[in-house]
């Protein structure tokens, strides 16, 4: 069981104990409840598409696109002509938004 279905299965014993007094075995403490929560967090932020920003490199103030969550360089998808990317960052995980998201 990875973290995050740890953390979604600590929220959601949590809730039903208290939604239907329901007595449960191992009712997680208040340590791992705001671990869970900090952790469906961090799948929400990664989540949520973020535009990439510009980040100023090189000695001659040259930009490069960037994830705005870990700074570097996004992915081209080298078989597509013009400006795509790929939609995550392959560093960290971040969603991208994408300039025409319809396409």
């Amino acid at each position: 069981m990875n973290k995050f279905q740890k953390a979604l299965n600590a929220i959601s014993d949590t809730l039903t104990y208290y939604m239907v007094r329901k007595d449960l075995a191992s009712l997680p403490s208040d340590n791992e409840i705001y671990d869970s929560m900090a952790t469906l967090r961090e799948i929400v932020n990664k989540e949520t598409p973020k535009k990439p920003i510009d980040v100023e490199i090189g000695p001659c103030g040259d930009l490069m696109l960037c994830c705005p969550t870990c700074k570097h360089g996004v992915v081209p998808i080298p078989t597509r002509n013009g400006n795509k990317y790929y939609p995550r960052c392959p560093f960290c995980g971040q969603k991208l938004e994408g300039e025409n998201e319809d396409e």
